[in-house]
């Protein structure tokens, strides 16, 4: 009970203190005040008190229940004054300034979950009214930052003469974003770090800029008590029977995989050599190059991107319309081959993971995009994979019937006694969709009809698959970034042959 009364005390002062210079973690090693991965508070909690398994899922209760307090204690404020505040909003605007500033710290106080919930709110002008859009925007880069003194903490992790080989500036203009997890700076290296080429034989590099991103101290605690408490909440919401074929706590276990990886920046770190190696054919999308000797699970060294972010460019009317469908173009194209082809999605394409570039004469003709933040991301199995793509396939070529009959041939569990109904819903979906054999952004609302087929899984009790969530949110969320740049971006024209590449060489493999 002592350990988790520190883990409840340290939740509750990274949330309303803040970051400063007065807060100290639980005495504990530098490494482990940084990691506290599931795997560690395991070990630690049967080390120091050996909880039997009986009482751990008792503490796991506790420690939800303390999580669900915590919030209640930070949103019934807002969700109080919000009447006061709405009714008001014309009479005195100064009220409404002050209550968002109020939203946007509790947003940032109730942790990395509800950061990344509302980076992705703040993408869907579709479904929130662009103002409270523009309210939320600067979550997507700039939330509370920790201390100087944390970040060396967790630099001490990397190696003891770290400084011999990263000048940081101290003061605030190093920094250049802090996000969910993780914050970044911008650093250079010295000539003294010869191993930053994998090849022991290649000569030393010259002195480069690069980023420095650094986890946040305590972020997995957090995320650790969110997941307790979205476990909870799934549970409950299956419980109530038709819910169960949403998978509800299926999607949360996928949430939680993808968060946990995220929590490693070795992981991030291999996801971007992939990439790197999946589009080292193309000179107009790039991602940033990890120095592997500065890497470690808490700390990513790699190269630096310089250029506009695409949040910079939705907020600028100015900005050539032609253009902006370019960069649209650009985006989907490299979205699609990831999601068919790959077979590895950057799952957090939000604006501000998106950099443009025009400065050099190869990308003048096309706009040079760069992909960043590469901690979230999802990878098939070949059933599964194999699955998606006929999936797709039947809904890009308007057989509506075909796709409803591969969910329920192709589905883990169901219980559908009217597979034919099923079937003719999913195909008046499609149908309506796809109308005119287009799929604009600017007439389609692919939330809405996610919601549609939800509602018909429930109906007709066809489990929805899992595996699915984490690329249905991806698009989601570039949904909305596409939507904003060019409205009349046609999904369907531009999706259908990369489908047939993807089905192509899926029989060839399969033969």
């Amino acid at each position: 009970m002592r350990f988790l009364a520190s883990d409840a005390n340290c939740l509750l002062k990274r949330s309303f203190q803040g970051y400063n210079e007065e807060w100290r973690p639980p005495p504990m090693a530098a490494a482990a005040i940084l990691s506290l991965s599931p795997t560690a508070l395991n070990a630690t909690n049967e080390a120091q008190i050996a909880v039997k398994p009986g009482r751990r899922r008792w503490m796991h209760l506790f420690k939800a229940f303390l999580r669900a307090c915590q919030v209640t204690l930070v949103m019934s404020p807002l969700l109080a004054t919000l009447p006061i505040v709405y009714v008001t909003r014309h009479i005195f605007p100064w009220l409404r300034r002050g209550w968002w500033a109020c939203a946007l710290w509790s947003i940032e106080a109730l942790g990395p979950c509800m950061v990344k919930f509302m980076q992705w709110a703040s993408t869907r002008r579709d479904i929130l009214a662009p103002e409270v859009c523009d309210l939320l925007e600067p979550i997507q880069w700039q939330t509370r930052p920790h201390t100087w003194a944390q970040t060396k903490q967790a630099l001490s992790t990397l190696r003891a003469d770290w400084a011999d080989v990263l000048c940081i500036d101290t003061d605030k203009s190093a920094m250049v974003g802090s996000g969910s997890v993780a914050q970044v700076y911008r650093a250079t290296t010295t000539a003294q770090l010869a191993d930053d080429a994998r090849d022991a034989t290649a000569p030393p590099p010259a002195p480069r800029v690069v980023a420095v991103k650094v986890i946040h101290p305590g972020v997995k605690r957090q995320i650790e008590a969110d997941l307790e408490l979205l476990r909870i909440g799934a549970w409950l919401v299956e419980a109530t029977g038709h819910l169960q074929w949403w998978s509800v706590c299926d999607f949360v276990e996928e949430f939680a995989q993808i968060m946990h990886k995220q929590l490693d920046l070795r992981c991030e770190a291999e996801a971007l050599d992939r990439f790197r190696a999946n589009f080292a054919g193309r000179t107009d999308i790039m991602f940033p190059r990890p120095s592997w000797p500065l890497v470690n699970e808490f700390v990513l060294v790699e190269d630096y991107v310089s250029g506009v972010p695409i949040s910079n460019i939705l907020k600028d009317p100015a900005w050539p319309v032609q253009e902006k469908k370019a960069i649209a173009r650009s985006g989907l194209d490299a979205f699609l081959k990831m999601v068919f082809l790959d077979n590895f999605v950057h799952g957090d394409l939000h604006p501000g993971n998106i950099f443009v570039r025009h400065d050099t004469e190869a990308h003048k003709a096309k706009p040079h995009l760069t992909f960043i933040d590469a901690g979230i991301v999802t990878e098939l199995t070949q059933q599964d994979r194999r699955n998606f793509v006929d999936l797709f396939y039947a809904i890009a070529t308007g057989q509506g019937e075909a796709a409803g009959r591969l969910m329920i041939e192709r589905s883990r569990r169901h219980e559908c006694q009217d597979p034919e109904g099923f079937c003719r819903g999913i195909s008046r979906i499609v149908e309506e969709a796809t109308a005119g054999q287009h799929l604009r952004l600017g007439k389609i609302r692919v939330g809405f009809l996610i919601q549609k087929v939800l509602a018909l899984c429930i109906q007709y009790k066809v489990k929805l698959e899992s595996n699915f969530a984490s690329i249905l949110l991806a698009i989601g969320v570039l949904e909305g970034v596409g939507r904003s740049l060019d409205p009349e971006l046609d999904i369907l024209a531009a999706a259908t042959p990369v489908i047939l590449k993807s089905r192509y060489f899926q029989t060839k493999k399969e033969d």
